[in-house]
């Protein structure tokens, strides 16, 4: 309310505002720390919304957007593995903004956000209802908020969507089974189970492990022990166990669909991988770095990792010496990275060895660090006797202080130079879909565009007819326009897009075959044999001739007939094909003289 006021001598004006009464300062006193929390999630969502803004689709992301765009939303779609990952939630998603608007980028990004600042309420919701309302807990909660562990997989659409669904699923249902653990009600256990089959539903394989192991060491280890955590809570475990068996079920049923193998590489290999992601990019990252980058990989100076790993020795010794339960913190820690995030990817890429350096494999281990970081050296409320000793006061915490203060410096440093590094990526791959938009929507009548490849540095993997144009690129199209990518017609002139996006003319490459004797395949009647291999793939096909006057022919290749109209003179006719056979044979009553035969895909004619 605002009042005004005027002295009897007319002299100035007095003007009195009432602020409503959440707005005083009593309010302030009793929510500061709510107050400051909310602050920093804040920044974070500045921060967070600035760096996506710089980035853009790459890689999966084009998979999962044409999975949405051709299968109606239905279990089918929802459980389908992709690889060996069962990942139902974010299938949901991306179904959800493919078909509001695909490809666009600001939408794709605000729901990624958008999980983002749920999770991270999540996360604090957890430390204060394990803590109590304690402003130390935003010292874990600001290191969840800022580290870069989670900034290589929320860059990247695809990964953001299996790791901060996971995030928030994991920090609900941990809040629930605390929740459980003080109030013995069931209906914890419950909503617990339900938010981890959401964590099931986000990233089975990291869920199946992390929310046990991190619900076991909160509850041995700062509950009552492990008698008490396995006989009083047995109750919780079996309806846990429940849902993790169903799941694991449906998934192993499920799993022979996977296109990616999935073994243990040497025991070398092995301890090389872990060496380099637990021993190398997790101390760096936890803690600010690693400043410098090779693409996508952490690249930490030996300087920085040496100092990471005196830093977590210097938090271990500090910790075990004064927090009875420290151990338990830490040990879960550990045991968490070797099977939540070491085992999953080594099975998966342990045959790369550059796959060690990506981070983004890490991006849940932010919630696990600021969760037992907490249990190391904080009390659980109601906790009775929780210190060996008083942690060290006045210079040491000073000391801690500037600590903190560096390592976020380094995050925003590391994070930034991470950006910077994948920009030109991102502007990239944003101008090559805007221009072959726009060569679309202005295709020529009757021209045939067909099925190529994407430029490798707009889709960096992917093979399969999935990953080509005619379905990338599909739902950019007019209707009409698309049903001719997925069903293109026989052509002696198709097109294909170049690296830019624009209309040019194509090139065939892969196999080709000659006669071996003379200008032109020798004739059988009406019929000429081409010795040529086609394997079953989608694949472009065709042949050259000379001499044609111009009329009807057709091509049989394997059980596979196709009807061409043959241009008068010497050209190359082309027609996709899905037939397995080792001959082409080329039927038509017309003289002709085929000079060659060829199988392959189909490429720009301005490449080489």
């Amino acid at each position: 309310m605002a009042t005004s006021k005027q002295a009897a001598s007319g002299g100035d004006v007095v003007v009195e505002l009432a602020l409503p009464s959440w707005m005083g300062a009593g309010f302030l006193r009793r929510h500061a720390l709510s107050v400051v929390a909310f602050t920093l999630v804040a920044i974070q969502l500045v921060w967070k919304g600035v760096l996506l803004g710089r980035s853009y689709f790459w890689g999966d992301d084009y998979a999962y957007v044409v999975r949405a765009m051709e299968h109606p939303f239905g279990w089918d779609y929802l459980t389908s593995l992709y690889g060996p990952k069962l990942l139902p939630v974010g299938f949901a998603v991306v179904w959800a903004v493919s078909r509001a608007d695909v490809y666009n980028w600001v939408l794709a990004a605000s729901a990624l956000l958008v999980l983002q600042v749920a999770a991270s309420f999540a996360v604090y919701r957890l430390l204060r209802v394990l803590f109590g309302p304690r402003p130390a807990i935003l010292v874990p909660f600001g290191l969840y908020l800022f580290t870069p562990l989670t900034v290589p997989a929320l860059l990247w659409w695809a990964a953001g969507l299996e790791a901060v669904p996971l995030q928030l699923a994991l920090a609900l249902a941990l809040t629930s089974h605390v929740l459980y653990l003080r109030s013995g009600r069931t209906r914890h256990v419950v909503a617990a189970a339900c938010w981890f089959l959401v964590a099931l539903g986000s990233f089975f394989l990291k869920a199946a492990g992390a929310f046990p192991l991190l619900a076991f060491v909160v509850t041995a280890g700062y509950f009552g022990g492990v008698r008490t955590a396995l006989v009083r809570h047995l109750r919780a475990w079996l309806v846990y166990a429940v849902v993790l068996a169903a799941c694991a079920v449906f998934f192993a049923l499920g799993l022979d669909t996977s296109d990616q193998p999935v073994g243990l590489p040497s025991f070398a290999d092995t301890a090389a991988f872990a060496g380099t992601l637990l021993g190398k990019v997790f101390p760096t990252l936890a803690l600010g770095g690693p400043i410098d980058w090779f693409g996508g990989w952490a690249a930490p100076s030996e300087l920085l990792l040496l100092s990471s790993w005196l830093a977590f020795a210097a938090l271990f010794v500090v910790t075990l010496r004064c927090r009875r339960s420290a151990w338990w913190a830490w040990a879960g820690l550990i045991v968490y990275l070797v099977v939540v995030d070491f085992v999953p990817v080594v099975l998966g890429r342990g045959q790369y060895a550059s796959q060690a350096l990506e981070p983004r494999y890490l991006a849940d281990a932010a919630l696990a660090l600021a969760l037992c970081l907490a249990l190391a050296t904080l009390p659980v409320q109601g906790e009775r006797e929780p210190y060996r000793r008083v942690f060290p006061a006045g210079r040491a915490a000073a000391a801690g202080g500037v600590f903190v203060g560096a390592c976020l410096l380094l995050s925003f440093i590391s994070v930034e130079r991470y950006t910077t590094g994948f920009e030109a990526r991102a502007d990239r791959d944003r101008n090559y879909l805007a221009t072959a938009e726009r060569t679309l929507a202005t295709l020529p009548p009757g021209t045939q565009l067909y099925p190529q490849a994407l430029p490798d540095d707009v889709v960096f993997y992917g093979f399969g007819e999935a990953n080509l144009s005619s379905h990338v690129l599909g739902p950019l199209a007019p209707p009409a326009v698309r049903a001719m990518m997925r069903d293109p017609q026989p052509s002696a002139d198709p097109r294909v897009l170049d690296r830019d996006g624009n209309l040019t003319e194509l090139r065939p490459y892969g196999g080709q075959v000659q006669p071996s004797g003379g200008e032109c395949f020798p004739r059988m009647g009406s019929t000429l044999t081409l010795p040529i291999e086609t394997k079953g793939d989608y694949a472009l096909a065709g042949f050259s001739y000379l001499r044609a006057a111009g009329g009807p022919a057709t091509v049989l290749v394997g059980a596979t007939r196709v009807a061409v109209t043959l241009p008068p003179g010497h050209h190359n006719m082309y027609f996709m094909t899905r037939a397995k056979d080792t001959e082409m044979r080329i039927t038509t009553t017309q003289d002709l003289c085929v000079t060659s035969g060829f199988v392959g895909v189909a490429l720009p004619a301005t490449e080489g």
